[in-house]
């Protein structure tokens, strides 16, 4: 569906082209606003909303007060707004074009639009391992910039200057298990539903993990149920996680068709990529599995499926890591010193070198200029990160030559010199910098829907979702010898007793290391 919006003057103001079962929800006056993406603010909420604002930076209350995963776009007295989603599920960009500045929520369209040149330099960024904030989110072309999910933009009457504000920050974690629990239930109820309150055919994924089958039990409230899609391979342990979504089923009959599928008859990794011919701006994790992402939406396509919900952000969300100890560290030192014992032990890891991780404490701009001086000096990084590691530690490829190499440390350089942490302390940064990766996976995912009519979306990194997970304090929120605990409490009464024990989850390792 396409839509145009004007200014008063009769010029274009907004151009979008979305998903018929999820149209742009938007007002004229007197204030224009459009709303892009599954929301749960009515047309009304919007009206009601234009009436009473009288400052740009009041429309930063939407994406605060309702909940889904949408971009927000007004104006109000000449000047422009727009912001995302915190955790980056969809993005910003803006960019000079004949001298007048453009928003989009795509960075090629931007480039394209400008005739704009590829940035060669964040182009090779982009492709090292463990890109460290800021440097993640540079835009592949030169001249477009990106507003960081957290921020939004408001474009000046003169239509050239554009300032960023923050409306985002992440909430502490003062909440016990308990609570956040029940505040995470009530979360992802809301974000599935503001996804089924539609008359079109839904899928869902049901993994059989504590990430897909909770959504999928809500999905399965909606008003026309759900197709639930289960994959399974014959690697050893392939078919536990089929057993184990036949065990959640009895709790959902709002699942009229579940449907199961050997990961056999799927395309292989990276298999056909070149033919897909799908539009991305920005390389993406997602590119090995957009083979078989794309085969399974198609298939939902000769269904008549348009909306399908993925579990995607469980593992970022619910799954500890031990960041989080660095940071119990100042508050409860015995129960950091211990669960940091029980993860470092099992991997043959001292005990001094876990009390001087734990103490280490060094700035985030310090981290991030020690990560590329080590990337610099070719030191190998462990391949998970270290308790005192704010991220991923740099890794840069080796294919690079030498010129491309120093043009990649001079820019890593300069943006170090200023950079902030995401989050309060180690433990808060890594949260977030992790969930928005995360986010902007789903994003590439999203892309993938789009491009065959077919909304394919993560409610678990939906905002407010996430604000409810990251409430809870960080040694209650997940546990060394516990399986997302969290999510098991979230849905304990709801998800069979049976389901809940649940001790393990099987990952796609084996898959992916037979088709390299």
């Amino acid at each position: 569906m396409n839509v145009t919006l004007h200014h008063a003057s009769g010029r274009p103001w907004l151009l979008a082209r979305v998903l018929d079962e999820l149209p742009l929800r938007y007002v004229r006056k007197p204030v224009p606003l459009a709303v892009a993406g599954p929301t749960s603010a009515r047309t009304e909420d919007l009206e009601e909303i234009s009436r009473r604002v009288r400052a740009p930076h009041e429309l930063a209350e939407i994406s605060r007060r309702f909940d889904g995963s949408f971009c927000v776009f007004g104006s109000l007295d000449g000047v422009l707004f727009a912001n995302g989603p915190a955790m980056q599920t969809r993005q910003v960009y803006h960019a000079m074009i004949d001298g007048v500045r453009v928003l989009c929520d795509r960075a090629d369209v931007l480039s394209e639009l400008g005739g704009l040149p590829l940035d060669e330099i964040a182009l090779g960024l982009r492709l090292a391992r463990g890109l460290p904030y800021p440097a993640d989110r540079l835009p592949m072309w030169k001249g477009v910039s990106a507003v960081p999910g957290p921020q939004y933009v408001l474009v000046r009457r003169d239509g050239r200057e554009a300032e960023q504000r923050t409306w985002w920050r992440r909430p502490e974690p003062r909440l016990t298990r308990a609570d956040g629990a029940a505040l995470l239930r009530d979360a992802l109820e809301t974000a599935v539903r503001v996804r089924t309150e539609t008359e079109a055919d839904i899928a869902c994924d049901l993994s059989g993990g504590l990430d897909s089958t909770p959504l999928c039990y809500f999905a399965a409230r909606g008003p026309k149920g759900v197709i639930a899609r289960t994959f399974y391979t014959d690697d050893p342990g392939g078919r536990e996680d089929l057993e184990w979504a036949r065990r959640a089923l009895p709790a959902m009959p709002g699942v009229h068709t579940h449907d199961v599928f050997s990961a056999q008859g799927l395309p292989g990794f990276y298999e056909g990529l070149y033919d897909l011919a799908i539009p991305m701006d920005e390389p993406t994790q997602a590119g090995a599995a957009i083979p078989r992402i794309r085969h399974m939406l198609a298939d939902d396509v000769e269904r008549g499926v348009t909306i399908h919900i993925n579990g995607l952000g469980g593992d970022h969300l619910l799954r500890g890591v031990k960041a989080w100890n660095h940071t119990l560290m100042r508050a409860r030192p015995f129960t950091a010193w211990s669960r940091s014992r029980a993860e470092d032990a099992p991997m043959g890891i001292g005990p001094l070198s876990t009390l001087r991780q734990l103490m280490d404490r060094r700035t985030y701009r310090q981290w991030y200029l020690a990560t590329v001086r080590d990337a610099a000096r070719g030191v190998e990084p462990p391949e998970l990160p270290r308790i005192n590691d704010w991220s991923v530690p740099l890794s840069l490829p080796d294919w690079l030559t030498a010129d491309a190499r120093a043009s990649m440390l001079d820019r890593l350089r300069r943006l170090g010199a200023e950079a902030t942490p995401l989050g309060t302390g180690l433990a808060g940064h890594f949260d977030v910098f992790t969930v928005q990766q995360a986010g902007r996976l789903a994003r590439s995912m999203g892309l993938v829907g789009q491009s065959l009519g077919v909304s394919y979306d993560a409610p678990l990194l939906d905002d407010h979702v996430v604000e409810a997970v990251f409430q809870v304090r960080y040694e209650e929120r997940d546990s060394p010898i516990e399986w997302k605990p969290l999510m098991k409490a979230a849905m304990t009464g709801l998800l069979p007793d049976d389901y809940l024990r649940r001790t393990t989850k099987i990952g796609g390792a084996p898959t992916r290391s037979a088709a390299s």
